[in-house]
């Protein structure tokens, strides 16, 4: 393979022989300066010593959120931010050279200033764009590029709100391009200027359009050579033409078209992303000098979806498995490199994944260029979320950005769907109810507006299908008519997470079907949020734990399967990503990625790659979970605890300190009960697949907890406990395991009296609270509580101990906007009322008149740390005496000294 690489590099290298030197392209991401405001630009070339002071040396890719959308301060900047960078210009490039700035993404609006002049203004945040600027440059001398970003809130911008970050910034990389007066035109929207089509292909013959848009801006007539080659992956010419095109002076986007038919094409495909090159060049008639170029891929293949059958490449079924994808990453926002982006792709192929849905917005290039390479099927969308304004302006940026994406992807023989319009009927600016008659207008301009970007998106492009994602309010699309706009219907479906159960998602998939017999069907979102830290046996919807996440996955994996009318599925998401408006387990955070910010592999991304992939698999679930704990069972010194092994083998044997268990695998997972025991526990699984044998090691340090006292054989050290809470939580900074709480019986530990707190939703009791949390990074210890708490009581042996007790006050009296994407409240008003208490330790008082909120605030961790001494065999007894309301405590850690 990497002969063949550097056959290609060699024969591409020779064919630019002649190149010109005007014609480059570079990156221009180093030493810029950013400041966060507004500034007058006629001072940026001259700023104060103050001004100047205040601003940052930066590199690009760069985002001003990074930091403030992910702290516990309830929101971030949407504002201005001011970029600025010196360039020298040679002399010598003053009349041979057309100079542009070509910029990958700027989130949202971007005005570029040269030297103190205004160029022009893109809007959008996740489209390319560029500027010539050539007249604005002066030659021999230093240049001022200033660029002015501004992420602020515009209703005539998509997208209006979203379960997602908006972060600012100059967020991709920017490039200086420097071209000779003859070149391929960029100025259709940014685009290479030259498009790849296959009109045709098939098995024995595959034919190839090329059309090159081409500007003149020499002031006389030039005749040129437009070559065009299709190189093989190993370097050899299969087809090429020469066309010699005449210009007139400053004759503007010329369109030249190049047919070619190629015999017993390799096609492309996941299992065989065969990629050609079409190489397309403009040469100096007379010289032969090469004044242009440009490289694009060409992969050959053709697909169809039936509504019945599924999706079908190149003649052949195959069923779209994989995720969707956010360009987040752990403390870098969405200012991420083009290997951070490659590695993503990666992963999704590693996984065996081969659908790709880019959601919500068209992302770096770096992405679809990876699905080409690894045989990755995808979708792109401009970012229309939730709602949409009602005005031409709105509708305008809409028409562009739809036509920015079609033209920039074209070449992508990885993309077959466009999309827009992301669940547009779920925050609904008007009561479908009591203000019925304006929500059908505004229903009504929603399907227009959608059938005026569809029809604009199949006038530029007829190959590719095209789809609305929606959400689970089948009836609210179907009665607005939008379900009959796009060629493919997208359903974003939660069951069992946000609401229902798990088996509705299988009525509603049918129901889909037999409402929409006509159109192909994708589930274009599913997933559920998990924290890979938090763990229970009695796992429950929005408890945040792997158990639950991987219960939900199971079912939906299976359901999918089985149902051939359902083409394709995406997991929500990849990655976990930044959504600053979210509380929950993991603030600022959508926890449903199979991967975490830092991508992390979860338990979900194991269970499809076993599914998925043809590669042997044997690995441990729970893999990360290397601390773990819990109670001794009675009268022993060990405590049974599930381990699950994903295998694509047919049993698992599995090794637990010297003793063996054997355990047929069922839907690709081996499930075990294992007895640990205090210490270190090895284990080892092992599976026969294809007559090799496959293993997966893990060690885990299990921190068993005393039943009785009396019965515990080892040293007793630690005990950490969470109120409350059926949950497990570990604390991998400070190698702390938290088990959940446990009734008080003699010779033991636990509670006396009081309720697990439970938030009250119109969908019922939560298992946890789901507030950020502030001042601390462990929010999971915090968000679950025992209200109405009489006593802690541990039957401890004598000696001194330290005793922390923890809490966060949960009801709150601020007003909380509430996710839509949640429990369907836009605003909660919390009830709050004063708790008053004493605390007594062991009957000495520890604290008197202790009122949580009116010392500490709401939703703030407190812990205090208490130090005692346990005499003549009397343990450790805590106190709740109640004054006023209900006494609460969050969390309990004793520690002997």
């Amino acid at each position: 393979m990497r002969k063949n690489i550097y056959v290609l590099m060699f024969t591409i290298a020779a064919v630019f022989n002649g190149w010109s030197q005007s014609h480059q392209k570079f990156t221009i991401n180093n030493n810029w300066v950013f400041y966060k405001g507004d500034i007058d630009v006629s001072k940026i070339e001259n700023s104060s010593t103050e001004k100047e002071a205040q601003w940052e040396t930066i590199n690009i890719p760069h985002t001003w959120n990074n930091i403030d959308a992910t702290d516990d301060t309830p929101g971030y900047y949407r504002g201005i931010g001011w970029y600025k960078k010196s360039i020298f210009i040679a002399e010598e490039e003053r009349p041979k050279t057309k100079t542009f700035i070509y910029f990958e993404g700027a989130n949202q609006v971007a005005d570029l200033y040269v030297n103190g002049k205004r160029v022009g203004q893109h809007k959008g945040g996740y489209t390319r764009f560029h500027f010539d600027i050539s007249s604005f440059l002066k030659y021999g001398q230093d240049n001022i590029l200033a660029v002015k970003v501004d992420n602020s809130h515009n209703i005539d911008i998509p997208p209006l709100s979203a379960d997602f970050t908006f972060f600012g910034g100059i967020y991709r990389d920017v490039f200086l391009l420097k071209r000779s007066a003859i070149y391929f035109s960029m100025d259709d929207y940014s685009t290479s200027g030259v498009y790849i089509s296959t009109p045709e292909v098939s098995k024995t013959i595959a034919k190839v359009e090329v059309k090159s848009l081409i500007k003149n801006e020499l002031i006389g007539n030039k005749a040129v050579n437009l070559v065009n080659r299709i190189i093989d992956k190993y370097g050899q010419t299969v087809a090429t033409t020469t066309k010699k095109v005449k210009f007139s002076k400053n004759e503007k986007n010329k369109t030249v078209l190049e047919a070619f038919t190629i015999k017993n094409p390799q096609l492309w495909s996941p299992d065989n992303p065969y990629l050609y090159n079409v190489i397309t060049q403009i040469e100096d008639a007379k010289t032969g000098e090469v004044l242009d170029q440009s490289i694009e891929p060409l992969g050959l293949r053709w697909f169809n979806f039936d509504p019945e059958k599924g999706f079908f490449l190149n003649g052949e079924h195959l069923k779209l498995i994989g995720t969707n994808r956010h360009q987040d990453y752990l403390k870098k926002g969405n200012a991420l490199s083009d290997e951070m982006h490659m590695r993503d792709i990666r992963l999704l192929k590693e996984m065996g994944g081969n659908f790709l849905r880019i959601a919500h917005y068209p992302q770096d290039p770096t992405v679809l260029e990876m699905c080409d390479k690894l045989g990755i099927l995808a979708s792109v969308e401009i970012p229309i979320v939730n709602a949409i304004t009602e005005s031409e302006a709105f509708t305008e940026n809409c028409l562009v950005m739809a036509e920015e994406m079609v033209k920039q992807n074209n070449n992508h023989p990885s993309l077959i769907i466009w999309a827009y319009m992301n669940e547009v009927l779920l925050r609904l600016p008007f009561s479908q109810k009591t203000e019925k008659a304006r929500y059908e207008i505004y229903a009504k301009n929603v399907t227009q507006l959608a059938s005026k970007i569809e029809a604009h998106i199949r006038e530029l492009d007829s190959s590719r299908y095209t789809m609305i994602p929606n959400h689970g309010a089948i009836s609210r699309y179907k009665d607005a008519g939008l379900t009959a706009v796009p060629m493919i219907l997208g359903w974003n479906l939660y069951q069992g997470w946000y609401g229902g159960v798990f088996k509705g998602f299988d009525e509603n998939l049918d129901e889909l079907h037999e409402l929409f017999p006509n159109q192909a069907l994708i589930v274009t979102e599913y997933g559920a949020d998990v924290h890979p830290r938090l763990h229970s046996f009695e796992s429950n919807r929005f408890d945040y734990t792997v158990e639950y996440g991987n219960k939900y996955h199971e079912h939906y994996l299976k359901s999918i399967v089985e149902r051939p009318f359902i083409v394709g599925a995406n997991i929500w998401n990849l990655n976990d990503f930044y959504s600053e408006s979210r509380g929950y387990a993991l603030p600022r955070t959508n926890l449903k990625g199979i991967t975490t910010l830092n991508r992390e592999k979860k338990d979900t991304w194991w269970l499809y790659k076993t599914y998925l992939s043809k590669e042997p698999v044997v690995k441990f679930g729970q893999n990360q979970w290397t601390i773990r704990g819990g109670v001794a069972e009675s009268g022993t010194q060990h405590c049974t605890q599930p381990v699950t092994v994903y295998s694509n083998g047919n049993s698992v044997e599995l090794l637990h300190n010297g003793k063996t268990y054997n355990v047929e695998v069922k839907n690709n997972i081996a499930r075990f009960s294992i007895p640990f025991v205090n210490g270190t526990n090895a284990l080892v699984a092992k599976s026969v697949i294809d007559s090799k044998t496959f293993v997966d090691v893990m060690d885990v340090d299990f921190r068993l907890a005393p039943n009785k006292f009396s019965d515990y054989k080892d040293e007793f050290y630690q005990l950490n406990v969470l109120l409350g809470s059926k949950r497990i939580y570990e604390d991998k900074k400070q190698s702390i395991i938290w088990i959940p709480e446990k009734a008080y019986q003699a010779g033991s530990w636990g509670f006396v009296g009081g309720e697990p707190y439970q938030p009250k939703t119109k969908y019922g009791s939560l298992p946890s609270s789901e507030l950020d949390i502030i001042d601390s990074e462990n929010d999971p210890i915090y968000q679950t509580q025992r209200v109405g708490i009489e006593q802690f009581k541990l039957d401890v042996p004598d000696g001194k101990y330290a005793i922390t007790l923890h809490w966060a006050e949960l009801e709150s009296d601020k007003e909380h906007e509430k996710l839509v994407y949640n429990l369907g409240d836009d605003k909660v008003k919390e009830d709050i009322s004063d708790r008053v208490y004493n605390i007594l330790i062991n009957t000495v008082y520890v604290e008197k008149q202790f009122n949580l909120r009116a010392r500490y605030g709401s939703e703030k961790a407190v812990q205090i740390k208490y130090e005692i001494q346990v005499t003549s065999g009397k343990g450790i007894i805590i106190d709740f005496e109640k004054i006023k309301g209900l006494p609460v405590l969050n969390a309990f850690q004793v520690r002997r000294m």
